[in-house]
């Protein structure tokens, strides 16, 4: 049971929430990243949210069998309508679709208003995360890429306040740096070569596939993709400078 522990993931996420936090981890799933928290005596008190009756009927049994009820309520609904107004301290959103991840804190932003951070792992379309969290005036203050299981994931942790000058870098422009991670760029994470090497194949497919049609649509799409493959390039060529 305790095999999650040694999670390279949930143990990166843990460690990026202060000491003695109230969080909601909403779509926890089995609840392992606040019981992981609670029996290490660093949670003040958890949230679970989850919206369907099954992964939360398995988070209750997880957190009974782990002896930590009495820190860690589940609780369930839809996305953040499970916490109240100024009741936690740190949200966690992590391990699904970062197009998900907006829209939950797009539906809920009525209950950011007192929240101090948040943790977010998409598993993709982080791109989408980052440029939410700059539109409505939330800064990055971390992020870093954890590989596990042959997986590579973005953590990222955001805290309120003015619209972030991170995004302004002589080299790339904000597009690309909501694309690659403007402190994975700025910090020359060690994985995010990986990463955009995945990028790119999957990108170079993309392109392939485009370039097959025939129509103007699908020809001015096809330009728009390569433009976007060429600029994932010429980072990647920047990269290898700075790690040389």
């Amino acid at each position: 049971m305790n095999n999650w522990r040694r999670s390279k993931r949930l143990k990166t996420i843990a460690d990026l929430i202060p000491d003695q936090s109230i969080v909601a981890d909403i779509g926890g799933d089995h609840a392992f990243l606040l019981i992981y928290m609670a029996q290490d005596g660093r949670l003040a008190r958890g949230i679970v949210g989850e919206l369907n009756r099954g992964p939360y009927e398995n988070a209750k049994r997880n957190i009974q069998r782990m002896g930590v009820q009495d820190l860690i309520d589940v609780r369930l609904g839809d996305g953040l309508s499970v916490v109240k107004q100024g009741e936690i301290d740190y949200l966690v959103l992590a391990g699904m679709g970062g197009s998900l991840i907006v829209n939950i804190l797009e539906r809920g932003k009525e209950k950011l208003t007192q929240v101090k951070g948040m943790v977010l792992q998409p598993n993709l379309n982080a791109k989408r995360v980052r440029a939410w969290l700059q539109r409505n005036n939330w800064y990055l203050t971390k992020e870093t890429i954890v590989e596990e299981a042959g997986h590579l994931y973005e953590v990222m942790v955001a805290e309120p306040g003015k619209k972030s000058t991170l995004y302004q870098d002589a080299m790339l422009d904000e597009e690309l740096l909501l694309e690659v991670g403007p402190l994975l760029w700025k910090e020359k994470h060690p994985l995010l070569p990986k990463k955009l090497a995945a990028a790119l194949a999957r990108k170079a497919e993309v392109v392939k596939q485009l370039g097959r049609g025939t129509t103007d649509a699908a020809k001015k799409k096809w330009a728009i993709e390569r433009k976007k493959l060429k600029d994932l390039e010429r980072v990647m060529k920047c990269l290898s400078k700075g790690f040389n």
